[in-house]
């Protein structure tokens, strides 16, 4: 893995988006019902993830390069948030109302995102090491 990446976060994108906000009543459970709906559609799930590597660049940066951090919910969250508005506590209870099968689906979608995002840094990381090369 490389170095791990920090922002600020108020320069977070998810921070920005309301992940980290709280609801409470009818719009806690409605937020709840539509990110479990996503996370039970794989194909929509993993759209959705893909979709916050490209519009999080930070967040993504800031928590997919922190081994200390559960990437694969993270990534759940953001996809829920992203395509859902669902705020990560919501898509949490969410996810205690799938089945086990349907939370595998699930934690197999994000990580084919996971490993999208680790592809891509490791040939931005094999780039910059040449173009150093290079230069000096």
């Amino acid at each position: 893995m490389s170095k791990r990446i920090y922002h600020h976060y108020e320069e977070l994108e998810e921070y920005k988006c309301g992940m980290w906000k709280i609801v409470r009543g009818k719009e806690r459970k409605e937020h709840v019902a539509n990110a479990a709906d996503l996370m039970k559609s794989p194909s929509d799930f993993k759209e959705a993830m893909m979709e916050a590597l490209e519009a999080w660049p930070k967040s993504c940066d800031a928590n997919l390069t922190a081994e200390s951090v559960n990437r694969i919910a993270w990534l759940g969250h953001a996809g829920c948030c992203i395509a859902t508005k669902s705020p990560e506590e919501a898509t949490r209870v969410a996810w205690h109302t799938l089945d086990k099968f349907q939370q595998d689906e699930a934690n197999r979608a994000a990580e084919d995102v996971l490993n999208v995002y680790l592809m891509r840094r490791r040939r931005q990381t094999q780039s910059l090491m040449l173009f150093d090369e290079v230069a000096q």
